[in-house]
């Protein structure tokens, strides 16, 4: 005969299974309550097995709105800051863009002014000059450009700032050589072609000397400078958007994470309760049919059904043994005899060991016969008697 808690160790527990169950118990008149103790273990264990991943839901989602509040306050904090320092609305680009539309141009108004005076490092071509110039050009601006970073960047360091001093002194004394290099340059050329620009520039040294200076000199400070204002333009945007996008992040998802939990509570609430229903309904399944068994219990299978299936399966195989050939008379009435030997021990076994659901099909049912009802007496009318004389 089958255990009575084989099933309760085979994974989850069915209804089928618990009513099948509950029916041999009652049938074999076993004590339920140990077995319901393990059933309400079992299924105490499914619940908390199934509330892992919930609740694993949940924590993450604490944990993240428990994350987003340590974070906003600073991320307030800044953007407060920012707005103070950039206004409430966003920077535009399009300053950024003009800047860097002047750079472009400084860059471009110095290579054609540079591209003449290749001739001084021995660039005779005209577009090797050109190309030389804007590298030449290129490379002015950027030294001006890294001075004025340098120097910002510094704040309250000294020997930093001392640094893009000395840095952008050398550059402006370079250049300063160079322009009066380029008018020395140019005056010879115009002599030696008789050019009377030659002789205007001999007669007015000085003239000539401080306006050479100040086209080079002013052509990549002023490229520097729009670059730098323009990258600061461009900084100062992308700086009020990204704080501005962080702040509404965290505030927009503290929002949602505390709403995210508040859902999810309420499904764990929800999970436990209809759990909570589900093992009392499970309780009345098995108080239900452990009273069945008990009062009905079972009809065993009788031996002349298990032989009936015997002869059934011996009959079937039949067709394959004829086969074999009849020489092999004995391989020919073997397999008959193998198919219902077969089948006999296997439906008798079943038959002195049912399974419970088997058990439960096999219930004795007894139909209840409910007697006719009594016919209703009719009584008859007393006869109206008159009183005859002498009577009192």
């Amino acid at each position: 005969m089958n255990t009575p808690n084989r099933n309760l160790h085979q994974g989850k527990l069915k209804p089928r299974q618990l009513e099948a169950l509950a029916f041999y118990l009652g049938a074999h008149d076993v004590d339920p309550v140990p077995v319901q103790n393990e059933i309400e273990a079992k299924f105490v264990q499914e619940t908390s097995e199934q509330r892992q991943e919930p609740l694993r839901a949940l924590h993450a989602l604490e944990a993240k709105l428990q994350q987003a509040r340590k974070e906003r306050p600073e991320a307030e904090a800044i953007w407060i800051r920012i707005r103070k320092e950039l206004g409430d609305t966003p920077p535009p680009y399009f300053q950024a863009v003009l800047m860097a539309c002047c750079a472009f141009f400084a860059l471009m108004l110095d290579t054609l002014f540079l591209a003449p005076t290749m001739d001084i490092l021995n660039i005779a071509n005209p577009v090797v000059q050109f190309v030389a110039a804007a590298g030449f050009a290129a490379l002015c601006t950027a030294l001006f450009e890294l001075t004025g970073l340098l120097y910002i960047g510094a704040k309250d360091s000294w020997p930093k700032r001392l640094v893009a001093i000395a840095l952008g002194t050398a550059g402006v004394l370079s250049l300063a050589a160079w322009g009066l290099l380029r008018g020395y340059e140019l005056r010879f050329a115009a002599g030696l072609a008789g050019n009377p620009l030659g002789q205007f520039l001999a007669e007015h040294p000085g003239l000539a000397s401080i306006f050479y200076i100040f086209i080079t000199l002013a052509t990549p400070i002023i490229g520097a400078t729009a670059l730098l204002l323009g990258w600061q333009e461009v900084s100062r945007a992308r700086t009020w958007r990204r704080v501005r996008e962080r702040f509404e992040q965290l505030r927009t998802a503290e929002i949602q994470l505390d709403r995210d939990i508040q859902t999810e509570q309420e499904h764990l609430d929800q999970f436990d309760k209809r759990k909570l229903a589900e093992c009392l309904e499970w309780r009345a399944i098995f108080a239900q049919f452990y009273e069945r068994g008990k009062r009905n219990g079972a009809v065993r299978e009788t031996r002349l059904s298990v032989i009936g299936k015997s002869l059934l399966a011996g009959l079937g195989v039949t067709p394959l043994a004829l086969l074999i050939p009849f020489a092999w008379f004995p391989a020919q009435l073997g397999l008959p005899l193998s198919a219902i030997l077969a089948t006999y021990i296997y439906f008798n076994h079943r038959r002195h060991h049912p399974s419970h659901e088997r058990y439960l099909d096999r219930e004795n049912t007894q139909f209840a016969v409910i007697p006719d009802a009594p016919q209703p007496r009719e009584l008859h009318k007393p006869q109206q008697r008159l009183l005859s004389k002498g009577d009192q």
